[in-house]
């Protein structure tokens, strides 16, 4: 009987195990969705926890600056360490430093603390997230890149969502320190699986000193392909930060209560994550340059239009045709530019794209805000959209190649 059941024992730690290791990419973007959700959700944890010490809205400001103001400046150092040294020792570095500013976060409960944790959680959240897109992209074939980092997006924007409701759950039912402690163990769990070895990564390729690209830092943006590709992407997070300021301000201008705000966001979360789910197939059909020009072109109508209507479902339908944009551009500009990478600095270009997203979330409130409060918000809107008409003009030649 023993016999019998060690060997059922054996046979499904073997069958987890094989599962496992059939589907490394599933695995790997599902660990990069624990590490996310473990930073978003601390970061609303920190957010309010700061309020409940009786932290000022500028303290608080603060502390949601310096989950990214570290990673702006650091960034193309460390995609150049992960060029050399490969995912492993990023993403259990990245991991531990996480859980670790969790657990600062749980066990010292006060402002310092935070001050801390931010900081820890956001700089190797970014470490975590640009090895993952260093190394989606070379599993499977050239051509399975589309669909690899529209998987890794779908789970990232899972994890955004879910994030700030595990968060909120836990701080009501548990407390703060307990919720600290709940992201901690997140944060813990890519630790465990690749420590265990039941992350199968991609073989490295190595690259003689010979063929090294000799150009690094901006300078590798001389390259035309690789130029169109990181604007189309950078111009990916710029949209993302003005949308997360500006809506609500907006809302706020035409008389619009917070519940339907929020419903306006989730509209546009919503549309991200239902067309991430069919953008594989969509790239079969068309390829993904047309895609992404016509996701900009979608996302400039719904900026264009949204200032002139302050009727509740047309907002959400333009709401909604952002997402769509949003959601198609973000995974393939992202492959769009991995492509156009030099095959030995695809995570310095990444670093470099990951400056330009921290930069984007410290410097286009303020802009934005101040244009929005010169002028109205309508004007800011409509400059979004003509820069995006803009670069689908540029781009108008990819529009008949495959």
């Amino acid at each position: 009987m023993r016999a019998f059941e060690r060997g059922a024992e054996a046979h499904a730690l073997d069958k987890r195990t094989a599962v496992l290791a059939m589907k490394p990419l599933h695995l790997h973007v599902t660990l990069a969705a624990s590490n996310h959700l473990a930073m978003n959700g601390s970061r609303m944890t920190v957010m309010l926890f700061a309020a409940s010490l009786g932290a000022s809205p500028a303290v608080v400001g603060l502390l949601a600056a310096m989950y990214g103001v570290v990673s702006a400046f650091v960034a193309v150092a460390v995609g150049r360490w992960i060029d050399r040294v490969g995912p492993r020792r990023p993403i259990l570095l990245a991991s531990s430093m996480v859980t670790l500013g969790a657990l600062v976060a749980g066990a010292w409960h006060e402002l310092p603390a935070l001050f801390v944790a931010a900081p820890l959680m956001g700089t190797f959240n970014s470490m975590f997230q640009m090895t993952t897109q260093q190394t989606v992209g070379r599993y499977g074939k050239p051509e399975d890149r589309p669909a690899n980092f529209s998987l890794q997006s779908l789970a990232i924007s899972t994890a955004t969502f879910t994030g700030p409701v595990v968060a909120g759950l836990a701080i009501d039912h548990l407390g703060y320190g307990n919720s600290f402690f709940l992201m901690a163990a997140f944060g813990f769990a890519p630790i465990a699986v690749v420590w265990m070895g039941l992350l199968q990564l991609p073989p490295r390729r190595e690259h003689p000193k010979e063929t090294a690209t000799p150009v690094s830092g901006w300078a590798l943006l001389g390259d035309r392909e690789l130029r169109r590709a990181y604007i189309a992407a950078a111009s990916n997070n710029g949209i993302w930060s003005i949308w997360g300021f500006m809506l609500p301000l907006y809302g706020h201008s035409i008389g619009l209560s917070a519940t339907r705000i929020g419903t306006l966001a989730a509209c546009l979360a919503v549309a991200t994550i239902l067309v991430r789910i069919f953008t594989a197939r969509l790239v079969r059909r068309f390829a993904s340059w047309p895609l992404i020009v016509a996701s900009h072109l979608m996302m400039g109508a719904g900026f264009l239009a949204m200032p002139f209507t302050a009727n509740f479902l047309l907002l959400a339908a333009f709401a909604f045709l952002i997402g769509i944009g949003l959601g198609l551009s973000g995974p393939l500009s992202t492959a769009a530019m991995f492509d156009a990478s030099p095959p030995d600095k695809v995570g310095e270009v990444i670093g470099l794209r990951m400056t330009m997203a921290n930069l984007a979330q410290t410097l286009v409130p303020i802009l934005s805000g101040a244009v929005g409060s010169a002028l109205g918000v309508g004007p800011v809107f409509w400059t979004v959209a003509a820069l995006l008409a803009a670069d689908s003009w540029a781009n108008r030649d990819k529009l008949s190649r495959r």
